[in-house]
């Protein structure tokens, strides 16, 4: 039998979780899968405990949104463990599990962990020792996703984080950045977001960076240029349909190594979680992770 650690998050998404264990057990366990699970109670978890695991275990899998997902892949990069991620996508967003093509269905999970089919997939660093899977920003709306309430989040799902993103509003200024990459000065001026992604989506805007691939070595990098209202509503409509790339207020290009300079009283978002302020040294670790993927 093989066995896998099962790290879930008993508040993700509708907080339903629990009311299919017995569901989950009995499918993987007719294939020969015996889950071992563990409860998360606070941010840090779920990494410390995949930190922990031996090589008697042959998978991890993650339970949650992408902050689950993003803990459990970091504990794997960390304890140099060479053993698969699976994702069962319960979050209110999950945008790593939407690029891959994972289902929110419990079986459909279930089975594409049993067919075993593994993708390698890069990791971002940030700063030498903070690791993501999927997205680092900073700026307008980063704080979104760990200043919205789980309570409100679980009520009205990803809508949620557009009425935080319009409440912050009439708070909405420009912040002063140099962003270098490869050694190469690409930007410096006013600007009201930075996102450096892995995949294409963050926040459930699926389509911000579309030509972004999980395992080419190279994060995408979207910086949206301070400008004057009228502008920035235009531009964010283009954003919505994935038409932004070529805008004038959108800065675009992709890298393996960047550094971002600016206001060191900004914090950045690493994963969804609060990060490191300013300075930030991002780079990549090429396939650096498994993922089971249909």
């Amino acid at each position: 039998m093989k066995k896998m650690k099962l790290i879930y998050n008993p508040v993700a998404g509708d907080g339903t979780f629990k009311l299919y264990f017995d569901q989950l057990f009995r499918i993987l366990q007719e294939h020969d899968i015996v889950v071992e699970p563990f409860r998360t109670f606070n941010k840090g978890d779920a990494e410390q405990a995949v930190e922990e695991i031996d090589e008697s275990y042959d998978g991890v899998i993650a339970v949650g949104g992408d902050g689950t997902v993003s803990e459990a892949a970091c504990g794997l990069l960390k304890s140099k463990m060479d053993i698969p991620l699976g994702i069962i996508p319960w979050g209110t967003i999950n945008d790593l599990a939407h690029f891959l093509n994972i289902p929110k269905d419990l079986s459909e999970c279930c089975q594409i962990i049993i067919n075993n089919k593994r993708k390698p997939v890069d990791m971002g660093v940030v700063n030498g020792h903070f690791y993501f899977i999927n997205v680092v920003s900073a700026g307008f709306l980063t704080d979104v996703a760990y200043k919205t309430r789980p309570d409100f989040k679980n009520i009205f799902g990803r809508f949620a984080y557009y009425v935080k993103g319009l409440e912050g509003l009439p708070n909405l200024k420009p912040i002063k950045l140099k962003v270098l990459s490869e050694g190469r000065s690409v930007f410096e001026g006013e600007s009201y977001l930075i996102v450096v992604l892995n995949s294409s989506s963050a926040g459930g805007f699926y389509r911000l960076a579309p030509r972004a691939v999980l395992d080419d070595g190279k994060l995408d990098v979207i910086i949206l240029k301070a400008c004057p209202t009228p502008e920035l509503i235009s531009t964010s409509i283009k954003v919505l349909k994935g038409e932004h790339l070529k805008d004038r207020n959108i800065v675009y290009f992709q890298t393996h190594d960047l550094k971002i300079l600016g206001n060191y009283e900004l914090p950045s978002d690493v994963d969804g979680e609060m990060g490191p302020f300013l300075p930030l040294e991002i780079g990549v670790k090429p396939r650096a992770l498994k993922i089971f993927v249909p």
